[in-house]
C-alpha cells in the first residue's frame, strides 16, 4: 500500500502544498493586522477550519478519481488498499494540521497567560482529553468510509443519474446509523467541550463539581456506539471492494 500511498500523495502535493501555504499566510496577516484579540482568535480558528476542509476534501477527490482511471485498475494490488490509501492520506494530512494547530493554540495561549487554565483541565481529566481527540479522528475516518461506499454506490450504476443515488444513499446511511444509535446507545454526552461548558457554569454561579468525566468514554453506551460504528465501517469496506471488482470484472 506504500506505492499507492506514495501516489497519492505525488498526486496531491501540489494542491496539498498550496493550502498549507495559504493557511501560513493568512495566519501571519492575521498577526500583523488584527489588533482585537477576539476577532484574531476567531479568524485563526476559522482559517484552520477552512483548511481542513479542503484537506478532508480531498482524499474524497482522490477517492473518485481513482475509481475512474484505468490505470488505476490495472495494478496488482488489492482492491482494499487503493480504498485505504486515500483515507491513510486525509488522515495523516490532517493530523499534522491538528498538531500544529495545537502548538499555534499553545504559542497563543502562552502569550495571553491563558494556558494554565487549559493545562489544568487537561491535568483533571487526562483520559477523556485522549478520549475526545480520538473520538473527533475516529469520526473524520467514519464519515470518509461512508463518503466513499456512496460514492461507489454511484460509480457501480451505470445509468443516468447516479450522482444522485450516490447523494442520496450518503444522506440515507448516516441518517440510519443515527437513528439506530440513538435508539440503542442514547445521545452523546462526553468530551472536552461539554467538561469546559460545566466547569465555566459552576464557576460562573461559584459552585464545585466532583464529576468523574473520566467515566463517560468508558460506559456501556459510549463504547457500544464504538463498536458498532467500527463494525459498519468494516462492513462498508467490504462492499465497497465487492462493488469495485465487480465493475472491473464488467
Amino acid at each position: 500500500m506504500m506505492k499507492l500511498l506514495k501516489y497519492d500523495f505525488k498526486r496531491n502535493t501540489s494542491r496539498l502544498l498550496g493550502v498549507m501555504a495559504v493557511l501560513i499566510l493568512v495566519q501571519v496577516s492575521i498577526m500583523l493586522f488584527i489588533e482585537n484579540n477576539m476577532l484574531l482568535t476567531w479568524l485563526t480558528i476559522f482559517a484552520y477550519i477552512i483548511a481542513g476542509v479542503f484537506l478532508f476534501i480531498t482524499p474524497i477527490r482522490t477517492f473518485s478519481y481513482n475509481l475512474k482511471a484505468y490505470h488505476r485498475k490495472l495494478l496488482p494490488v488489492h482492491t482494499l488498499k487503493s480504498i485505504l490509501s486515500p483515507i491513510v492520506m486525509g488522515g495523516g494530512c490532517l493530523l499534522i494540521l491538528g498538531f500544529v494547530a495545537a502548538i499555534h493554540g499553545y504559542v497563543y495561549l502562552s502569550a495571553f497567560g491563558h494556558i494554565e487554565i487549559i493545562m489544568d483541565q487537561i491535568r483533571m481529566y487526562p483520559l477523556d482529553t485522549i478520549m475526545t481527540l480520538f473520538s473527533v479522528f475516529w469520526m473524520i475516518i467514519h464519515v470518509l468510509i461512508t463518503i466513499f461506499l456512496a460514492i461507489t454506490i454511484a460509480a457501480s450504476i451505470r445509468r443516468k443519474g447516479s450522482f444522485w443515488i450516490g447523494i442520496v444513499s450518503f444522506f440515507l446511511i448516516v441518517n440510519g446509523l443515527t437513528w439506530i444509535e440513538s435508539k440503542f446507545f442514547g445521545e452523546y454526552n462526553g468530551g472536552l467541550i461539554r467538561i469546559f461548558s460545566v466547569e465555566f457554569d459552576n464557576a460562573a454561579s461559584g459552585m464545585s463539581t466532583n464529576t468523574d468525566f473520566n467515566s463517560m468514554y468508558f460506559s456501556g453506551n459510549s463504547i457500544g456506539m464504538f463498536i458498532f460504528e467500527l463494525i459498519c465501517s468494516i462492513a462498508f469496506l467490504y462492499i465497497m471492494v465487492k462493488l469495485i471488482d465487480r465493475k472491473v470484472e464488467v
